[in-house]
């Protein structure tokens, strides 16, 4: 299939601003796949198979995420639209286990206990996948099959963000930690408070701020820590920090690690974060084990590192950060698309 005469079209639950500049450079029409059932059927499967059946047939659905899977697998049943599921979140990731939360009791049963089931759907009707990490791509390619089309193509940082934080000048020399992020559990800001007091044995004087609104107060109870809460402008949470940190119990690819990149702040993230290509690339040692000691001890070898040697790190980040700009993501995302269809 040829992507310039394709009708194309994403579907979508509050896409990502990155999602969004992603059909953008395809060409794809904007659909939420919730815009079809009438309100009284909730969130439950017999609302997603109405949003299937009357959702528009397109030559290809582009599907943002796991949870419009289900509708967009009915109308390709149905109405013949093929599938490229885009792959950045945890859905999948999250398969048969105990902890697996769908939308709906049933679903949530699926998620838990239906894993050959998903398997054998998927493999059949998911047509291709663009994946934005190689992690994502690694745990989807079991649910698809080893011959479902796959690409990977990293999202981007938006281009007034970008263009501001290519401005900050971080604190190398400080012992300052910070984190971005809402206050779900698979981000794992729990696991990084919970660390603290160990990167204080090492270095008593360092402080963790956690931005993002939500963040429960208690967190400042351990020493150490300040919950910042929401901030207008990212470079004002990055300035005082010398060290960026990505806790997540599972994160396809954060964008806020490559926003922390780009003002020049390195990144520890866990081996379960897609992004830990980007920090392997500048030191292994910023890529740990999502557990509490882990995350400390990477902290802390951070901390124990010399100024020259933070700041060869920081000016690493930045220049590494700078590549994740919105147009030359976009040129890529458009040609593993194009790599996708071709195969169809």
């Amino acid at each position: 299939m040829d992507l310039d005469s394709a009708r194309v079209a994403m579907l979508f639950q509050d896409p990502h601003p990155a999602h969004r500049g992603f059909a953008e450079a395809i060409g794809a029409d904007l659909i939420d796949f919730r815009g079809f059932s009438p309100d009284i059927l909730g969130d439950g499967i017999p609302a997603d198979v109405v949003n299937g059946v009357r959702a528009p047939k397109y030559d290809v659905y582009l599907v943002e995420g796991s949870r419009p899977l289900y509708a967009a697998l009915v109308n390709r049943v149905i109405r013949g639209s093929r599938l490229v599921y885009l792959c950045a979140d945890h859905g999948l990731y999250s398969l048969g286990r105990d902890d697996f939360e769908g939308s709906s009791a049933v679903k949530s049963l699926v998620g838990r206990f239906g894993q050959p089931l998903v398997r054998t759907i998927g493999s059949r009707y998911i047509d291709g996948v663009v994946a934005v990490s190689d992690f994502a791509a690694d745990f989807t390619r079991p649910i698809v099959g080893e011959d479902t089309p796959m690409a990977v193509s990293h999202p981007f940082v938006q281009p007034d963000v970008f263009e501001a934080l290519g401005s900050v000048t971080p604190d190398i020399e400080s012992k300052v930690a910070v984190t971005v992020g809402r206050p779900e559990r698979y981000k794992g800001v729990d696991l990084l408070v919970e660390a603290w007091p160990m990167v204080r044995e090492r270095h008593p004087e360092a402080e963790l701020h956690v931005v993002g609104g939500g963040h429960p107060e208690s967190y400042e109870r351990t020493e150490g820590v300040t919950v910042r809460g929401y901030v207008e402008a990212l470079e004002d949470a990055f300035g005082p920090a010398s060290v960026y940190v990505q806790p997540s119990r599972m994160d396809t690819f954060p964008v806020s690690v490559l926003e922390a990149m780009r003002a020049g702040l390195p990144p520890v993230v866990t081996e379960a974060t897609g992004t830990k290509s980007e920090a392997r690339e500048l030191d292994p040692s910023l890529v740990v084990e999502p557990t509490p000691s882990d995350i400390a001890n990477g902290v802390a070898t951070y901390f124990d590192r010399t100024t020259s040697e933070r700041r060869r790190l920081s000016e690493n980040a930045s220049a590494r950060g700078a590549t994740f700009d919105a147009e030359p993501r976009q040129d890529a995302f458009r040609a593993a698309f194009a790599s996708v269809l071709e195969e169809f």
